[in-house]
């Protein structure tokens, strides 16, 4: 899945015991989540907070959303390729 899914809001919090992080989600946001995963037969989730672009005072300074990179399969004919490179050239720099 390529585009983005947007799931909440966060608001970085000062207190006298150091900087919280206040997530915001509504049952909406948590039905995207729940669908994403469904979707991809996950039981985990990886979210990404970031930073909004032009935040406003009193409002929500950050923006969380589905982190749905995932790595590129690598078919067993590259893996070969590779390992035959490697075996090509088992000289040592020292």
């Amino acid at each position: 899945m390529s585009e983005k899914i947007y799931c909440g809001n966060a608001k970085i919090v000062k207190t006298q015991h150091g900087d919280l992080t206040k997530i915001s989600m509504s049952k909406d946001d948590i039905n995207k989540i729940v669908t994403y995963m469904k979707q991809e037969k996950s039981d985990w989730i990886n979210l990404v907070m970031k930073e909004k672009k032009s935040p406003v005072e009193g409002k929500p300074t950050h923006y969380l959303e589905v982190d749905t990179w995932k790595p590129e399969k690598v078919s067993e004919q590259n893996v070969n390729k590779l390992a035959k490179a490697i075996d090509a050239d088992d000289s040592l720099p020292f």
